[in-house]
Parts: structure tokens; C-alpha cells; sequence
């Protein structure tokens, strides 16, 4: 029975989590080689209230990206034209923005990583958490 009144709590959570973000329209650029995970995120995070642009191309994608356009960035690390940390560069230099002056609030790099495999309810969290935390 505990179980239950926790997945109800956690449910009713959730549903007020979207209700907020479908006000808000947080706005996500996806870039990952794999076509089916790009995907996946992609289409949950749009379930989820999100806006997404979803790019498999790294070299695409920085020449589509617009500074100050996106709430959060998810890069995959290992891509064959250009791992995810020269993209994130670049595409810092075009924001113009150094990443302690934007988000002062990460105290800790390791909060801007998610992991792969994830969970469907896990990717909503921790993109929840990145985002209100800046």
C-alpha cells in the first residue's frame, strides 16, 4: 500500500513538473550519431513539454546553433566527426558565454553529465534538474 501512495505522490509530481515546463517551453539541442537514441530523447522530451532541436550530425548541428537559443545542451562525448567536448567549445565560443559566468549555480561539471543507458523517467529528472538549477 505504501508503494502505491508513493507512485500516486510521484505521479502527481510529475504532472505538475509538465504543467510548469509546457508554460515555460524549455528549449533542448539534442546532438548524438546514434539515430535511434537521438530519437528517443528527442520524442520524450517533447512528450515531456519540451522543445527540441535533434541533430546526428556534430558539424550540422554547430552550423544551425543560435547563441543564447537553448536552456540545455546534450551532446554525446564519443561521435566519430567530433566528440562532444570540442563541440561544446565551439559552441561556447559562439554563445559567447563562459560556462562559470552562465551557470554559476553547477558547483560540480559532473552535474551536467547523464549517462546512457538511462531511464525514461531518470532523462526527465535530470533534465528537470539541470535546467531549474540554472
Amino acid at each position: 500500500m505504501t508503494q502505491l501512495s508513493v507512485w500516486n505522490r510521484s505521479r502527481h509530481q510529475i504532472q505538475i513538473e509538465r504543467k510548469i515546463i509546457m508554460k515555460k517551453k524549455r528549449k533542448v539541442l539534442i546532438v548524438d550519431d546514434e539515430l535511434d537514441i537521438n530519437l528517443l530523447f528527442k520524442t520524450l522530451l517533447e512528450d515531456n513539454g519540451f522543445k527540441v532541436d535533434a541533430f546526428d550530425d556534430p558539424l550540422l548541428a554547430l552550423q544551425n546553433f543560435k547563441a543564447n537559443s537553448y536552456d540545455l545542451l546534450m551532446l554525446d562525448i564519443v561521435m566519430q566527426k567530433m566528440n562532444g567536448f570540442d563541440l561544446y567549445e565551439k559552441m561556447r565560443k559562439v554563445d559567447e558565454q563562459i560556462r562559470k559566468e552562465a551557470f554559476p549555480e553547477l558547483s560540480d561539471v559532473k552535474d551536467c553529465f547523464i549517462t546512457k543507458p538511462i531511464k525514461n523517467e531518470d532523462l526527465i529528472e535530470q533534465v528537470n534538474k539541470i535546467i531549474n538549477s540554472t
